[in-house]
């Protein structure tokens, strides 16, 4: 095996492997699995008769510690330690409902004859290529392996339980070779139908029959055993010329043969059309059909063996893992059997390196051999990732970290009581327990984050009229603008607001801009020159500066604005009092009435956009959520800016949620459905019928997906991460104080603001009642 991945398998032959991912097949539209499956069909036929193809479908039993600590928040010796053990016993019971131990890997190995290493490279260069570029139009993430990863792959079938640590620079420093890492203490070949390797005993399977009809759920159905398991097919095209030729020998030889046994009847006075045997006149029809599918529909003809290993650490859990493949090939019509004798050959082919050492072979067309299509359903699991759920086809966990999309904005959608709030704040709970240089942002319209903010020491800034929290539109960051300048961002900042609160239908006037425009610098003057010396401006400062001007408009300028700096409505005219530098804070915006609502969001999204600004230069993820997001695409004002802020987030580190159960509403912006369109990630629980209908539309969403979402229970749903469509359940543990937190259910939500004294006198109550009752 050298370095660069390229693998002699004997003299002039060698091989390289690639390793896919899976994709939605199972739960894909009709039309959309007949277009994967002629994909597919495409991909085997571009392989020519000079190259041999092997597919691996392996199950691996991974580490049950390595597991434990990829998927265990660590403690970390704070007050939100108790949440943490909270989580790790959910996920722990969790992990029990699955098959969560078993890692589904899927690799192609393509093999082809040179004279030497350095001419086998241009070759197999161009098959990597040409396959991977197959593979990405059937929607794949495809990796090429390197000789150590290729290695460490066979490596964990032979010695299983050990680490591999094999370096590619202990080869010059010793005499190892690239075998020596990967061989176990032994081999014993002397039983007939298994073999021993170490302390494991392995065994061999082949497809021995297949029915006339096959269903493409074979592979799923056998991956989706629990068991370490090795699924291989050995894929070789036949040369067309050679297909055909074969194809019209046999039809002349079934021809002869019936000429043959027409002319005896016709000879012993008998009817010669009952004289064929009913078997030869299927052949006959089979073989005519197949001559067709060769010349004139763009079918070739493939050699494929089918082999399944499995392995155990004893005979009886071997022989229990043989009967439920064989069980499972039964069921699909399909008959499996032990490779006797060849036990040794199979191993062999087994491995993938990209030899077939067992010639028992089917012949089959594209469409044929394509029926054991290698995709299934996809799984979402990543070892740095937050818990979402389980995957609602297979019940594994759901690991899925957002930072790894290309652009992380997301929007969870579902009708009232479908479980979208608590959605939402099992992803906030998950980002403050497990990334402690995360910070989280919520605009709440209908109070429901409070107790999550008591349980996690969050700050409420109530934003209303009357309120005494105060937040100043004028707060600004030195590092507010990226390549502009912070003043300039601001000022047009400022503009807005103007416009938006005294600049009516015609907006501002040129003469009104220009004066603005000059407030703002002189009153952001003395801060920029000495941020540590003077404090940020705030609208009082600002509204004196614009009376001092002389121009005429800026006395009428002043008139306007007075209501919101020393009138009724001047809730936003004072320095900022509330601590905004906290890493959960809560914009309770409720109480915000009519004529301050489109403001005070305005003003708490520049908020956020500070918040952003500061956490990027210090290195820190933000994660914003704004629950009910189609309040602030009601207003031009509001929706541009939050566009805005929506499109740059990825750049500046932010995370950005919105949250919505009116669908339909949302989809009138034009601005949302490009928003929505483009996000990476979203959260899709119950759905309105009409609902469904828009985003099946817009998101290319099947109807089997789409029973996710219809008349569903509450946190089940689908999960659009990327490329992958995953069906999520999640049924969060309601004995926990974390479930208390999140939990918006009325009688439940009364229940956590109750004092302990309250509730041992009502649960008292309740004993009498019921003893009563009872009697």
């Amino acid at each position: 095996m050298f370095d660069d991945g390229i693998c002699e398998i004997e003299t002039g032959l060698y091989s390289r492997s690639i390793k896919f991912s899976d994709i939605n097949y199972q739960t894909a539209r009709r039309d959309e699995q007949v277009d994967l499956f002629s994909r597919y069909c495409e991909m085997l036929n571009y392989c020519d008769p000079t190259m041999h193809l092997q597919i691996n479908i392996i199950n691996r039993r991974i580490d049950k510690e390595a597991f434990r600590e990829t998927m265990f928040m660590p403690m970390r010796g704070d007050q939100l330690d108790e949440y943490r053990k909270e989580m790790n016993n959910m996920l722990a019971a969790k992990a029990l409902e699955g098959q969560n131990s078993i890692l589904r890997e899927k690799y192609m190995t393509f093999s082809t004859s040179a004279t030497s290493y350095e001419t086998s490279i241009p070759p197999l260069a161009r098959l990597e290529t040409d396959l991977i570029g197959h593979f990405k139009a059937l929607g794949c993430d495809v990796q090429t392996l390197s000789g150590s990863e290729r290695l460490e792959l066979i490596h964990n079938f032979y010695r299983p339980n050990e680490r591999y640590t094999f370096d590619y620079d202990q080869l010059l420093e010793s005499s190892l070779t690239t075998k020596a890492c990967i061989a176990p203490n032994s081999f014993d070949f002397r039983p007939k139908s298994y073999y021993g390797f170490g302390d494991h005993f392995g065994q061999v399977l082949y497809l021995r029959e297949l029915p006339a009809e096959l269903s493409d759920k074979i592979i799923s159905e056998l991956s989706d055993l629990p068991i370490d398991m090795n699924i291989a097919l050995h894929i070789t095209n036949v040369d067309q010329g050679k297909a055909l030729e074969y194809v019209r020998r046999q039809i002349a030889f079934m021809e002869m043969e019936a000429t043959g046994k027409q002319d005896a009847a016709v000879q012993k006075g008998r009817n010669a059309d009952i004289a064929v045997p009913m078997e030869t006149r299927r052949s006959y029809e089979e073989a005519t059909k197949l001559l067709d599918l060769l010349e004139n529909k763009n079918q070739r003809m493939f050699k494929v063996t089918m082999l399944v290993y499995t392995y155990a650490d004893s005979l009886d859990a071997l022989q229990d893992n043989a009967f439920q493949i064989m069980a499972t090939a039964r069921k699909n019509n399909v008959k499996i059997d032990k490779l006797d004798l060849m036990q040794r050959e199979g191993m062999n082919s087994i491995m993938p390196v990209g030899k077939n050492h067992v010639e028992i072979e089917r012949t089959l067309t594209t469409a044929s051999t394509a029926i054991f299509i290698p995709f299934t359903t996809q799984e979402l699991y990543q070892r740095s990732g937050m818990y979402y759920g389980l995957n609602a086809m297979s019940r594994n966990l759901i690991f899925f970290n957002r930072y790894s999309l290309k652009a992380p904005n997301g929007v969870i959608l579902g009708t009232p009581g479908s479980g979208k709030s608590f959605a939402a704040k099992r992803e906030m709970i998950n980002v403050l327990l497990n990334d402690p240089n995360a910070e989280v942002l919520i605009i709440d319209p209908e109070r429901e984050y409070t107790p999550l903010a008591n349980g996690f020491d969050g700050e409420i800034v109530h934003i209303s009229a009357g309120s005494k929290n105060y937040i100043n539109p004028l707060d600004c960051s030195m590092d507010y603008a990226d390549d502009e300048e912070p003043l300039q961002l601001k000022a047009e900042f400022v503009l807005t607001i103007c416009e938006l609160l005294i600049g009516g239908k015609q907006g501002l006037t040129a003469g009104q801009r220009s004066i603005i425009s000059r407030a703002c610098k002189i009153c952001y003057s003395p801060y920029f020159a000495n941020p540590g010396k003077y404090e940020v401006p705030t609208m009082k400062e600002f509204y004196s500066v614009i009376k001092d001007q002389p121009e005429p408009e800026a006395q009428s300028l002043a008139l306007d604005l007075e209501l919101y700096i020393e009138g009724t409505l001047s809730v936003f005219a004072h320095h900022t009092n509330v601590d905004t530098q906290k890493r959960l804070v809560v914009y309770d915006v409720r109480d915000l009435g009519k004529q301050l609502r489109t403001f005070g969001m305005l003003v708490v999204l520049d908020q956020i956009w500070n918040r952003i600004t500061q956490n990027r230069a210090i290195g820190k993820r933000t994660w914003i959520y704004i629950d009910e997001i189609q309040l602030l695409f009601s207003n031009e004002y509001c929706a541009s800016y939050f566009f805005e802020l929506w499109s740059r987030s990825r750049k500046w580190g932010a995370i950005p949620t919105g949250i919505t159960q009116n669908v339909e509403t949302l989809l009138l912006s034009d601005l949302a459905r490009r928003m929505l369109s483009n996000s990476d990630f979203i959260m899709m629980l119950n759905q309105a019928t009409s609902d469904r209908m828009e985003l099946a539309g817009l998101l290319n969403i099947s109807n089997k997906q789409l029973g996710y979402v219809t008349n569903s229970e509450a946190g089940h749903g689908l999960l659009f991460a990327g490329k992958s469509i995953v069906p999520f359940i999640d049924r969060f543990p309601t004995d926990t104080k974390l479930y208390k937190m999140m939990t918006t259910k009325i009688e439940e939500v009364a229940d956590v603001q109750r004092s302990p004294a309250e509730r041992k006198d009502s649960t008292e109550a309740k004993q009498t009642v019921a003893a009563a009752e009872s009697i």
